[in-house]
């Protein structure tokens, strides 16, 4: 079994008008729900159903409790989980730091330098021609028909399906959706990952 991957035009996002190089990326089969992971390991690693949901759940709320009380944790072979902080305002001064502006940053995961190793040696890449990728971006019109299309098929869309419908980069589809707010097309729902954008 391969790893599909294409070529797409890297983004000019200084606007210099010169060509830039082809980057390669991942052309995802698919994705895995929670309960379809649970599945896949209960399937082929022949633990029993409750088990691995409770497992997972138990590791979860250890994870986030450890998390809280500051700690790095390592998950298995896997990797590393630590949080990070941001400041909300410019502080020039350390004195001028209260704690209320300082926020939670993100969650980061770091991969184990063995687990990369094992995943790099066994893997098997190969060219796709995926059928989201266009030399020339749809021009609004047509962006927008395919949108309404979509749209009367399903309750929502989001960035990464926009993106993958009209043949955009994720700043372009995020430049259209932006349109599209301001204009009443789209009505935004949800926060963070989770935002989606309905009629």
């Amino acid at each position: 079994m391969s790893v599909n991957y294409d070529l797409y035009e890297t983004p000019d996002l200084t606007k210099s008008g010169e060509d830039q190089p082809l980057h390669a990326r991942v052309v995802l089969k698919g994705s895995y729900t929670a309960e379809e992971f649970v599945e896949q390991v209960v399937a082929m690693q022949h633990v029993p159903h409750a088990q691995v949901v409770g497992v997972i759940e138990a590791i979860s709320k250890e994870l986030k409790h450890l998390l809280l009380k500051g700690f790095s944790v390592e998950l298995g072979d896997v990797g590393y989980f630590t949080l990070s902080v941001t400041v909300d305002k410019k502080v020039m001064n350390a004195e001028d730091l209260r704690s209320p502006s300082v926020s939670l940053k993100d969650i980061n995961f770091r991969v184990n330098r063995q687990f990369k190793k094992d995943i790099e040696s066994e893997l098997v890449l190969q060219r796709y021609h995926s059928p989201f990728r266009v030399k020339n971006p749809l021009d609004r019109e047509r962006c927008l028909e395919r949108l309404e299309s979509f749209l009367e098929e399903h309750p929502c869309i989001n960035r990464q399906d926009y993106a993958m419908l009209v043949g955009k980069t994720k700043l372009q589809a995020l430049q259209d959706i932006r349109a599209f707010l301001e204009e009443g097309i789209l009505k935004k729902y949800g926060s963070g990952r989770s935002v989606v954008y309905i009629k």
